[in-house]
Formats: structure tokens, sequence, C-alpha cells
């Protein structure tokens, strides 16, 4: 198994450049957030990821959910296996690129699957971006020391109908008992990306 991979126009960018990794929501594609690219710093390297797991008409996905009654179940063994297999991408993605900076983000499930690497690999990242995301407790445990530190940026709808900004406030309260450094802010919007968030999102980016 292995992810397809669309980065942003190349040019003026240096090998060097400093790269932002994203990775897409629930029954999306690799097309969705590539779009992003155009509101950030043109220096900035951009690459989307495709999950690897097919869901819907047409969409992918990182791991297989169940909506019940109480909540939605997650597949664990799928998520880590997409972890595993997004780590090993960005090795990839490094070694080739040689980046001055590397930052992960993802929206959603996409979220959940960037706060799933840093929590097992925080040396590998220099930030992280988690736009409407969900607290899985499991993802917590034996969290390595490097998590001290590093700047995570996190951001949520207080009208998400699909994914509570709750989720969100445990994230950032456990992430900052772990020693991250976290900026935290809402929106009043639903389970979207709005104007607002993407300038705050670049403003983050070029601070850190």
């Amino acid at each position: 198994m292995s992810l397809f991979e669309r980065i942003s126009d190349p040019n003026p960018k240096t090998e060097s450049s400093p790269m932002l990794v994203l990775l897409h929501g629930l029954g999306s594609d690799e097309r969705d957030l590539l779009g992003l690219a155009a509101e950030f710093d043109r220096s900035l390297r951009v690459v989307s990821l495709r999950a690897p797991y097919r869901y819907g008409g047409g969409g992918f996905a990182w791991f297989s959910i169940e909506w019940l009654a109480d909540g939605i179940r997650v597949d664990m063994d799928q998520l880590k296996s997409s972890r595993d297999l997004i780590l090993e991408h960005l090795v990839e993605l490094k070694e080739e690129y040689k980046p001055s900076h590397f930052v992960l983000g993802g929206f959603s499930q996409g979220a959940i699957m960037s706060l799933a690497c840093l929590l097992a690999k925080p040396e590998e990242f220099d930030g992280v971006i988690l736009f409407s995301g969900r607290y899985i407790p499991d993802l917590f445990k034996d969290v390595p020391s490097a998590i001290v530190g590093k700047p995570v940026l996190v951001q949520h709808g207080t009208q998400d109908p699909v994914l509570p900004v709750s989720g969100s406030h445990e994230i950032r309260d456990e992430l900052r008992k772990l020693g991250a450094k976290v900026e935290y802010l809402e929106y009043p919007m639903g389970h979207t990306i709005s104007g607002q968030s993407i300038v705050d999102a670049r403003s983050w980016l070029e601070r850190n």
C-alpha cells in the first residue's frame, strides 16, 4: 500500500524550501486541500497526500468509522496503519527535498492523522496544524518527550455538527499538559475551513 501525492507549483521554490504536507478529510482526496497553497507564502512547497482506503463514490479515507448512537467508532488498526504509512512517506519527502522547515497539517480525519503522526514522532516536525479534528485518547499514550515545545495550531468551528468543538478543547488541553506550544483558535463556522482561519494559519506559519 502506498500514498499518492500532488505537489504545488515548484517555482520559484528551491530544493531547501520549507514544506507543508496536507492530509484531506473523509471522502475527499489529495486535490481538496492543495488549493490552500495559493493562500500561503510562495516560498512554501505544499504537498497533499491521498488516503489509502476507498470511501464512497470516488473518495478516500485514512481509516473506517462507524456512526453509533453514542458517537463515532474508529478503526484503530487502520488508523495506525495509515499513520505508519504517512510517516514512511514523510521520511522519503524529507530525503528528496531536504526542506528547511517541515510542517504537517490536516482537516477533519486528516487532522486526526496529523495529530497521530505528531504524537508518535514529534521529532520529525517543526510544527503541526489541526483543522477541526477529534480527540482520541489512545493516541496520547507513551508520547515521546520531543513533544515539549513543539508548535501546534488547533482550529475549530463552534457550530461544527460533525466533530464537535469540544474535541479540539480536549486536544488543546492534553497537548499543553505534554508541554507542546499550542495556539488555539475557534470560529463561528461549521465543519469547514474559513477565510479567517486560513489567514490565521498563514500568520502562524510565518511565525513558526
